[in-house]
Order: C-alpha cells, then structure tokens, then sequence
C-alpha cells in the first residue's frame, strides 16, 4: 500500500491538475459500489437456493454412530429379555405330579399292634413327602416371581432404550424436540395397540411417521381401528414414504464469502490519511 510520504503535496497546480485523482477515486468508489450490489444479489441469491445445514457431515458421522451402537445396545436387551421370557414360561408350567396324601393317624384299638406301626411308618414317609413337595412349591413360587420380576425390569430397559433411540433419531432426521413430543401426545391420545407404538419406535423414520400422523388425524383414526399387523402394512407401503417428504432439506453449502452491506453505507474513500478529493 502507497504510504502517505510517497505523496508530494508540493506539486504546482498545473501538475495537480494533470493528476487524475478525481476521475480515478469517483471510478474507484463506482467499482466498489457495484461490488457491493453484485455482492449483495450474490448473497440473496445464495440464500435463496440453500438453506442453512442442519448437521455438519462430522456431526452426521457422530449420529450414525451413536445410534447404531444404541441399535446394537437394544438388540441384545431384546434377546436377554426374550430369554428370561422363555424361562419363566418353563417355571410356570404346570406341576404334573401332585401333593402326596398324608393319612390320618390310625386307630390303635381298630388294628394289631404290627398293622399300627406299619401305617405309623407309612404316615411319616407321606408327611417327609408332603414337606419336602411343599419346599419345592415354595422355591418354585419364589424363582417364578423373581424371574417375572426380572423380565419386566428388562422389558422396561428396552423400552426406555427404545425411546432413547426413538429421540436420538428424532435429531438426525431434524425433527425437534417439541416439535415431537407434541406429535406424540397427539398420537398416543387415540390409543392405537402397543404393538404398533413399538412398531413406530423401532422404524428408521419413526419421529417422521409420528409427526405425519399427528398431522392427519382421519388417517391416525383409521389406523387405530385396524388390527396392528394390517396397520403396520400401511405404514410401511403408504405412510413411510410420506413421512421422509417432511425431513428438512439442508445442504453443507458454505456460507458466502463477502457478507453484503447495507444500503446507504457510504463507501470509504481511498489514499493517504488527511487527503481530500472534490
């Protein structure tokens, strides 16, 4: 940049006159100006066509991620909490053998003295079986209730991890936290079977398909009258692509390097400090 000393202010002024200072600095302030306005229609034009990114593709690659670990988190809920059904289905089957029958003391004057010791004996064998049939009931009742107990509490886990997952997803599709929440209470106000809540759940479009129905409540009344099986159909024929149309579009699109100025401002002249031009 010219420093002010490279100026000589001691020109006569037939010499300054022939300097073009004022031609060059009102092309000069025209240039600028018309940069601002190419600029500024740049930028309008910009934000017209691109609307501002939702996630970054780092932090996109960090959504993924996390909920495919939660994806994976779930799976094995599901099987740990199949198996304990599985096991207290077998504790709860019926017991086939039944309860010994525990005689009644016999009569010492109805019998011989041999004949009494002998049913004396039998009775203790049947009261020793009968104790140790009702020991085992007793175990039984007691594993049954501490599985059932487990399976709910796994049973709650996965649904709770299933939310989770639910509202993680809700972030990467764009769909915000209230925005979802109000789509729910709207939904889970019609009562559709819990079958297909957990279907809803677990799609990848889930927080989509929540949002959608809340906002076409003939059809959310349709579905709910429906048997769950012919409901999820629906969904996933008619429904699914319907939903994915309300994901925000975004793109990673930068922002504009030269940010516009506002009309009006006025354009600040150039050469050296103190320097006037008329």
């Amino acid at each position: 940049m010219t420093q002010p000393a490279d100026y000589d202010f001691d020109d006569t002024p037939e010499e300054q006159e022939q300097e073009p200072v004022e031609t060059s600095e009102t092309e000069d302030q025209a240039d600028i100006e018309e940069d601002v306005e190419e600029d500024s229609e740049s930028s309008t034009d910009s934000e017209g066509t691109h609307d501002k990114p939702i996630f970054t593709e780092k932090q996109q690659r960090i959504f993924d991620e996390a909920i495919g670990k939660k994806t994976f988190k779930l799976r094995e809920m599901e099987r740990e909490a199949e198996q304990l059904r599985k096991r207290l289905e077998e504790v709860e089957r019926p017991v086939t053998q039944s309860r010994p029958n525990v005689p009644a003391l016999p009569d010492p004057f109805a019998v011989s003295d041999e004949e009494y010791k002998r049913q004396i004996m039998h009775r203790e064998q049947a009261l020793i079986s009968a104790a140790a049939y009702d020991m085992r009931m007793q175990m039984l009742q007691n594993q049954q209730a501490q599985i059932a107990q487990e399976a709910a509490q796994k049973q709650q886990e996965v649904l709770v991890e299933k939310v989770q997952s639910y509202a993680q997803r809700a972030k990467t599709l764009g769909v915000k936290a209230e925005e979802l929440q109000a789509a729910g209470s709207i939904v889970g106000q019609f009562g559709i079977e819990d079958s297909l809540v957990q279907y809803i759940l677990e799609d990848d479009h889930g927080p989509l398909i929540t949002k959608y129905l809340s906002q076409n409540i003939g059809l959310l009344d349709s579905l709910r009258q429906m048997h769950p099986t012919r409901a999820a159909v629906i969904i996933a024929t008619e429904i699914k692509s319907k939903a994915a149309a309300l994901k925000p579009k975004f793109t990673n699109a930068p922002d504009p390097i030269r940010r516009p100025q506002p009309s009006g401002v006025q354009v600040k002249p150039k050469g050296p400090k103190g320097a006037t031009f008329e």
